[in-house]
């Protein structure tokens, strides 16, 4: 079908209807194969959603199991960098509630922090007492050559215009810094299978619209970062944890056909990084020095 909204990564306007979830419309780009909701939420509905009285990232305030997870994940990011870095001056952009920051500075990182979210960078502000700034990466907001790293966790995805932002990623950081960003594999084993079988079983659980405005492969991600600069390194293949995924127990036994889906596809999530085809990855990226 062709449409008005053009594909980020090659500016193509025909593309083929892969889902609908919530609404939104999953397509794949015909000519670079780029997955992608083509009908995105407004700047006002996208500041609702990302707000505390939405429930976006609440838990992080108020749970101390979400944060002891969550501060888990961020020390696993953390180690991940650390085989490609040592500590200097780093932005994590999209930084949440402040937790991998927190992981960072504590390992003697020099730490800047940028989230979109403003009830997030409130608490991260309070949490760290660092800078924290609130808004979108945009151009400007940064002196060139100001970071040796930029991080982007779980983020890229969620991004309006991720094309952009690796453009403004590359002015910010110093010759040779480096890029690390982690985000869903729309390559993995287990959202290829799941959606061979999406129309039979009536739900594709890998898409997240509207927070999820793009779906990446290694391969559509790595030319992206190639078309704005960066040289690609080291690939860690990853999955998504499965409660995320698929939920827990009890949810299971609220619905046979949840359960029946999880049980068929949650051992693909899991076998997927041993075989290279894991449902995540973080990507190492270097601008040229």
């Amino acid at each position: 079908m062709k449409t008005n909204t053009a594909c980020n990564l090659c500016g193509g306007t025909s593309h083929s209807l892969l889902w609908v979830k919530e609404g939104f419309r999953i397509v794949r780009c015909d000519g670079c194969g780029l997955l992608f909701v083509d009908n995105p939420p407004t700047a006002e509905q996208l500041q609702e959603h990302y707000s505390f009285d939405t429930g976006y990232h609440q838990g992080l305030v108020s749970s101390s199991a979400e944060v002891a997870k969550h501060t888990a994940e961020a020390l696993a990011n953390l180690r991940v960098l650390q085989q490609s870095a040592s500590p200097s001056r780093l932005l994590d952009v999209g930084c949440s509630t402040g937790l991998f920051l927190s992981s960072a500075r504590d390992a003697g990182w020099d730490i800047n922090g940028l989230e979109y979210s403003a009830d997030s960078a409130r608490v991260a502000r309070e949490r760290l007492g660092a800078v924290i700034q609130q808004g979108e990466l945009v151009k400007g907001r940064y002196p060139s050559a100001s970071f040796d790293v930029v991080t982007m966790w779980d983020v890229i995805e969620h991004m309006p215009d991720p094309r952009t932002a690796l453009d403004v990623v590359h002015d910010i950081l110093k010759p040779g810094g480096l890029y690390v960003a982690k985000t869903p594999n729309a390559d993995g084993i287990y959202p290829r299978a799941s959606l061979a079988v999406a129309k039979l079983a009536g739900f594709w659980g890998h898409p997240e619209p509207p927070g999820h405005l793009y779906q990446f492969s290694i391969d559509t991600f790595s030319r992206m970062l190639r078309d704005a600069g960066f040289s690609t390194g080291r690939v860690h293949h990853q999955r998504i944890p499965l409660a995320y995924s698929f939920g827990n127990l009890r949810g299971w036994f609220r619905s046979v056909k949840w359960a029946a889906y999880s049980c068929a596809f949650a051992p693909f999530s899991l076998a997927g990084p041993y075989l290279g085809r894991g449902d995540a990855f973080t990507i190492v990226a270097r601008k040229p020095g």
